[in-house]
């Protein structure tokens, strides 16, 4: 019996071993499931050090500003080893092309970012032969696109821009901790905006900013250290984009021409940076269905305006200003029915304005500064009931007004200085609005109509470098209430200085030089209170300067010399005005010892 009793217990034995070592592998196997599943684990935050090497600095360059909040990457070997390391050492390689593996990459730091250093210690989920397509999958690729910009755009540097791989990128208001500077989320955590202006950033913009998918406004703007070209990614991937502003930077290259198959971008600006070549203006009219606004100004862009093709765009706003643009303004851009703004200042432009542009019946404001255009005005212009604001100055601009002009009652700036324009100033006081008239530097002959200061809301009076005659007329005091700024330099106009511009109360300069006006100051001009400038240089003016005109509050520059004045000014340098004064002291009765400038006939510079 004994012998039969111990046989069963060694029996039982046996069976219980078996049953614990089951069970022991039934653990082990439901414990590794259980890993592969995971998705986050928090974990501690590691305690960051500041870079200590250029490998290791966010800018890839020494010298980053000590005590900063950023973490660096660990270093790695390149050769991470466990199952999560190399799932995702495969993973960024295919999203990489292969710059995760490259050591020193901002793609390679930021992988190890990932790996090791982001305290939310994503895994991503494998089926076996690919990865799914999950919300997990999506995270962990915009927290690579995110990581890698920090690094490629020196994100962190300076401490501009902060938060940036801090625990959760898309933290909502209440929660713990706070979001990353510059990033906006949707309510489902996905990144839908990135905005990031005079960050300090210092790099290039990588690709992987493309894998931003659902990113509408895309914003970064005013870093001036930020060069490199625009990624072709972004036109390929960001296919969600409303708004593309890459703006006063230093981005060189040509303008990719996938950004314009972005079909829902209604803003695009690329304005202040190096860009160079032409633009691909066909692919634009396949392709933006919704652009309205395209500014694109001081960059070095060349090649044809293709106006035909904007005008299948709704475009509102079109700002090419200081390129390289050639070519001619046809009269397609009257197809461009939306526009209300056109700015082309600063090209290369050639030809004259077409009458088409006649047909802009919502344009408000257009500048053609510095081209090479001539010509006369079109016809047309008076059909423009909208325009406020018309700018061709420096060309080479012939004839006069046409009639139709005086139409332009809602204009309030003309600007057609420095062409070659001519005949007299008519058609010009029926513009109710105009509040800023810049005539210099042309032909124009007759005298200052009177009807011109009577215009309701004029401010500045630009005049100068024509061939103007006659006499200030006594209307100029009807001006009083708003008139600023009177330059009539410069031409030919004659007789004294009428008592009714002293009326001119809220005058800040008044430039009468280089005519042949006669006679004495008026004391009056020192009821100008608010007068900064008086120049009245190159006339036959005669007397004594009045103390009471020296003396006004805010007048800083005086320019009398060559006149036949015989003193006043010396008086001034008792008083410690520190005005800046050009006369000609020898022929003053008590001299200057304070003026700037003292000429005489001998001095050509004067």
């Amino acid at each position: 019996n004994s012998k039969k009793n111990k046989t069963k217990y060694v029996a039982f034995a046996f069976i219980f071993a078996v049953l614990c070592i089951v069970a022991a592998v039934v653990a082990v196997v439901y414990l590794q499931n259980m890993k592969k599943t995971e998705t986050v684990v928090p974990v501690a935050m590691p305690t960051p050090t500041p870079p200590t090497s250029i490998a290791d600095s966010p800018s890839g360059t020494s010298g980053s500003a000590t005590g900063t909040k950023f973490p660096t990457p660990s270093v790695s070997s390149g050769q991470p080893t466990g199952e999560r390391e190399k799932l995702i050492d495969q993973f960024l390689e295919s999203l990489s092309n292969g710059k995760s593996s490259t050591i020193g990459s901002p793609q390679f730091k930021a992988k190890n970012w990932l790996l090791f250093d982001d305290e939310l210690n994503i895994h991503l989920p494998y089926s076996g032969e690919n990865w799914d397509d999950t919300e997990v999958t999506r995270r962990f690729q915009q927290r690579f696109a995110l990581a890698t910009m920090y690094y490629s755009m020196g994100v962190g540097d300076g401490g501009v821009v902060k938060g940036w791989l801090e625990g959760d990128e898309c933290r909502f208001v209440g929660e713990y901790g706070r979001a990353w500077d510059g990033v906006d989320c949707n309510e489902d955590g996905k990144v839908r905006a990135v905005a990031l202006d005079a960050a300090n950033l210092q790099g290039t913009l990588p690709p992987e900013i493309a894998l931003l998918t659902d990113v509408e406004n895309l914003i970064i703007k005013n870093n001036p250290n930020l060069v490199g070209e625009i990624p072709h990614e972004i036109g390929n991937k960001m296919s969600q984009l409303r708004q593309l502003g890459l703006y006063g930077n230093n981005l060189g290259g040509s303008i990719p021409k996938t950004i314009f198959k972005l079909s829902h971008l209604v803003y695009l600006n690329l304005a202040d940076n190096a860009l160079t070549g032409e633009v691909n203006w066909e692919e634009m009219s396949h392709h933006q269905k919704k652009i309205e606004r395209l500014i694109l100004h001081n960059n070095f862009l060349e090649g044809p305006i293709e106006f035909h093709v904007l005008a299948k765009t709704p475009l509102l706003l079109l700002v090419l200003s200081n390129n390289q643009f050639g070519g001619y303004i046809d009269e397609s851009v009257g197809s461009m029915t939306s526009l209300e703004y056109l700015y082309l200042d600063k090209n290369e432009l050639i030809g004259s304005i077409p009458n088409g542009i006649g047909n802009l019946a919502n344009i408000k404001s257009i500048t053609l500064d510095e081209n090479e255009l001539y010509g006369t005005l079109p016809h047309t212009m008076g059909s423009l009931a909208n325009l406020q604001h018309f700018s061709a100055k420096k060309n080479t601009i012939s004839g006069g007004f046409p009639a139709s002009m005086k139409l332009l009652h809602q204009l309030e700036t003309l600007n057609l200085a420095r062409n070659a324009m001519s005949g007299h100033l008519r058609n010009l006081p029926h513009m109710k609005r105009l509040k800023n008239l810049h005539l210099y530097q042309n032909g124009f002959v007759g005298s200052i109509p009177e009807s011109l200061f009577e215009l309701p809301t004029l401010e500045v009076l630009f005049l100068s470098s024509n061939l103007l005659t006659g006499e200030i007329p006594p209307s100029v005091t009807s001006a009083q209430q708003t008139l600023k700024s009177l330059y009539l330099s410069e031409n030919k106009l004659q007789g004294q200085i009428p008592t009714e511009l002293c009326g001119l109360y809220k005058l800040e300069d008044l430039f009468i030089d280089t005519n042949d006006f006669s006679g004495s100051l008026p004391t009056c001009l020192g009821s100008l209170s608010n007068l900064k400038k008086l120049y009245a240089f190159k006339n036959r003016f005669t007397g004594d300067v009045p103390s009471v005109l020296l003396n006004l509050p805010d007048l800083v520059e005086v320019g009398i010399e060559e006149n036949d004045l015989t003193g006043g000014v010396n008086q001034v340098c008792a008083w410690g005005r520190g005005l800046n004064i050009w006369a000609d002291c020898s022929e003053l009765d008590d001299g200057c010892d304070c003026c700037e400038r003292c000429c005489s006939d001998l001095d050509s510079s004067c």
